[in-house]
């Protein structure tokens, strides 16, 4: 009989509906999932306004002069090098000896007579003992995440000596 294929057809499909529907009532309405972080161990440490870790000024001295000055190394308002790093980790902080060097010892060079030189040390984390290129280890236990490492630098001032503007570059490298 002419359109019972039809009829059938829209009963199949009819009958499709109706399962598809009670399927979905009875779809689960509760799964899990998972929430997960990983806290990355590292640092940060605080520059001041030049991009640098901080800056040592010695101030201005007479070319007659003679005996120690000594100053602080200073990043903005705060002392020292700032570290701020993951609780739990150790770190290590090393310096290079300087552009300026003799023999291993640091030298500041007069700006445009660079051998015009003036000796000095640094001195870090409060000890006597000159920082000179030793690996200094540092640690963060848990509940901890800032350390302040006070860099002194100690020159010797021997008269005469000519005038000007004298510097160094250290290099400090911290590894955790």
């Amino acid at each position: 009989m002419p359109g019972t294929d039809f009829l059938r057809a829209g009963f199949i499909f009819a009958g499709l509906f109706v399962l598809a529907s009670s399927t979905a009532a009875n779809a689960e309405t509760q799964k899990n999932f998972t929430v997960s972080a990983v806290i990355a161990t590292g640092c940060s440490i605080a520059t001041n306004a030049g991009g640098r870790w901080g800056d040592i000024n010695l101030g201005t001295v007479g070319g007659l002069a003679s005996g120690t000055v000594e100053a602080d190394l200073l990043n903005g308002v705060a002392t020292g090098i700032q570290l701020d790093c993951t609780p739990g980790t150790s770190v290590s902080v090393s310096a290079d000896t300087g552009d300026h060097a003799v023999a291993g010892v640091r030298q500041l060079a007069h700006s445009t007579v660079g051998s015009s030189l003036i000796a000095y040390q640094l001195f870090a984390n409060g000890g006597t003992t000159p920082w000179t290129t030793q690996t200094m280890g540092l640690s963060f236990p848990v509940g901890t995440s800032h350390l302040q490492l006070p860099v002194r630098a100690k020159a010797t001032l021997a008269a005469p000596m000519r005038g000007g503007a004298y510097s160094d570059t250290v290099r400090v490298t911290v590894t955790w």
